[in-house]
């Protein structure tokens, strides 16, 4: 999940491309995903608290599955930013509540430590998506990064 922001920014051209749009245009798909994501995850932290979390992190990981397909085979721009829409939903119904299950799971004394290694996962992902990404979509085309 924590790719999912940083891989789209290397294959915008690709993508611009593809939609024949201005690469300026293309940018869009990363901004309606931050700011969905950004507004979207308090609701779902508060929604986790009321239906609980397992459910949440599950429709999440499911939309987050339709979505990354839907980008990959959107018939148009505007689909793609409907996908984009979706994804930033689904991350947003999933990142803050890992944060929280280690919180509530993690003895005390260990809290700090296992959150660190969360975050450092994330992080991780966070740095090697971009060119791992762009790799993928030198061998297989963009729609595969995103598969």
């Amino acid at each position: 999940m924590g790719t999912d922001l940083f891989v789209a920014s290397p294959l915008l051209p690709f993508i611009s491309e593809a939609y024949k749009v201005s690469p300026e245009t293309t940018g869009w798909m990363v901004t309606v995903f931050a700011v969905t994501y950004a507004f979207s995850a308090p609701f779902f932290g508060w929604l986790s608290d009321k239906k609980g979390r397992r459910t949440i992190i599950t429709f999440g990981l499911l939309l987050f599955a339709i979505s990354n397909a839907l980008t990959a085979f959107a018939s148009s721009f505007l689909w793609l930013i409907v996908s984009r829409i979706l994804a930033g939903l689904s991350v947003a119904s999933i990142t803050p509540l890992i944060y929280a299950i280690i919180g509530d799971i993690a003895p005390p004394n260990r809290r700090g430590k296992w959150l660190s290694i969360v975050v450092s996962g994330h992080l991780t992902a966070l740095w090697a998506g971009a060119p791992f990404g762009t790799l993928l979509e030198h061998f297989l085309g963009w729609r595969s990064v995103l598969l």
